[in-house]
C-alpha cells in the first residue's frame, strides 16, 4: 500500500503543476489562454499515464504485490476511471477506461499490441498471477438468443450483440465495475476493495443490473435479458497467454454468479443468498 500512495501522490502532484501553471497564465496573460493551457496539459498528463508510465508501475510492482491491485484500493484507480469516462469517445481501454477514438486518438492514446481491449499502460501494469480478493461477480446474457440466431442472418445477430454491449458497457462502468464480453453475455467484477463500493457492493450491483434491464427493455428491437450475481471470494489478476493478458476473476463466486444467471428468466434477475443478505434497507 505504500508504494501506491507514493505512486498516487506523484500523479497528484503533477496534476497540482499543471493547473498551477495553466493559473499563472490565466493571470498574467488571458484567462481564455489559461483555460486552454489547462486542458492541453491534463490531456497531455492523460496520454503520457495511459501510454509510458508503465516502467515506473513494473518498477514498483512485484509477482506477490503487484502496483495494480493496491491503486483500486487506495481509490486512485476509481477516480481515473471516473474522469476518463468524460472524454469521447468509445472504444475504451477496460480498465481505465481511457478512450482510443474522440480525444484519445487526437492526444495519441493508443491500445496495447498485445491486447487491444487494455491501453498500454494497463496492459503492463496488470498482474501476471492472480490475488485473492472479495469480489461481486454479475452475469447477464441475451434470453432465447440461440434461437433466435437461428431464424436471423449473422450481421443481425452481431448487430443485436454490439447494441447489448454498448448498453452493459454504459451502464454497469459507471460504477467502477470491469466489464468483460463473452458471446452473448456480459460478466461484470466489483472490487469490493474499491472505495466506492466496499458494504455497498451488492445495491451497487443490484442497482445497476436492474438498469441493464431497464435499459435493453427500452431497445424495441432487443431480446431480454437474465441476470445473476453472487458475492464471495475469487483469484483475481490475469491469466498470460503467450504474450497476451486479461483482466478476470477465477472460483466458485464465478461458478456460483454464472449458474444463477443461467436459471434466470426473461428480465429477472437472480441473487446468491449472500448476496441478499448483504443488501441493505428494504430486500425486493
Amino acid at each position: 500500500m505504500t508504494k501506491a500512495r507514493y505512486f498516487e501522490i506523484g500523479v497528484d502532484c503533477l496534476e497540482i503543476v499543471a493547473v498551477l501553471l495553466a493559473l499563472l497564465v490565466a493571470i498574467f496573460v488571458s484567462v481564455w489562454m489559461g483555460l486552454l493551457l489547462l486542458g492541453v496539459l491534463l490531456l497531455g498528463l492523460v496520454s503520457l499515464i495511459c501510454n509510458y508510465d508503465a516502467w515506473v508501475v513494473r518498477r514498483l510492482s512485484t509477482r506477490d504485490d503487484p502496483l495494480i491491485l493496491p491503486l483500486c484500493k487506495t481509490g486512485f484507480v476509481g477516480r481515473h476511471r471516473r474522469m476518463l469516462r468524460l472524454l469521447p469517445s468509445d472504444p475504451r481501454c477496460r480498465f481505465c477506461m481511457v478512450p482510443f477514438g474522440g480525444a484519445g486518438k487526437m492526444f495519441g492514446i493508443k491500445p496495447s499490441a498485445a491486447n487491444s481491449n487494455y491501453c498500454r499502460s494497463c496492459f503492463e501494469a496488470m498482474p501476471t498471477t492472480t490475488h485473492e480478493q472479495e469480489v461481486g461477480v454479475l452475469f447477464a446474457d441475451l434470453r432465447g438468443f440461440t434461437s433466435w440466431s437461428e431464424a436471423h442472418s449473422s450481421s443481425d445477430a452481431a448487430e443485436l450483440v454490439s447494441r447489448f454491449y454498448a448498453s452493459a458497457n454504459r451502464v454497469l462502468t459507471s460504477d467502477d465495475a470491469f466489464v468483460d464480453f463473452i458471446g452473448d453475455q456480459v460478466m461484470a467484477i466489483y472490487l469490493v476493495d474499491m472505495p466506492s463500493l466496499g458494504a455497498r457492493t451488492a445495491d451497487i450491483m443490484l442497482a445497476a443490473t436492474r438498469r441493464l434491464v431497464d435499459a435493453v427493455r427500452q431497445d424495441a428491437k432487443s431480446l431480454p435479458v437474465g441476470a445473476g450475481m453472487h458475492l464471495g471470494k475469487a483469484q483475481v489478476g490475469s491469466l498470460a497467454t503467450g504474450g497476451s493478458k486479461n483482466f478476470t476473476a477465477i472460483g466458485d463466486v464465478v461458478n456460483t454468479a454464472a449458474r444463477l444467471q443461467s436459471a434466470a428468466g426473461a428480465n429477472e434477475i437472480l441473487v446468491s443468498e449472500t448476496v441478499y443478505g448483504a443488501l441493505s434497507g428494504k430486500k425486493p
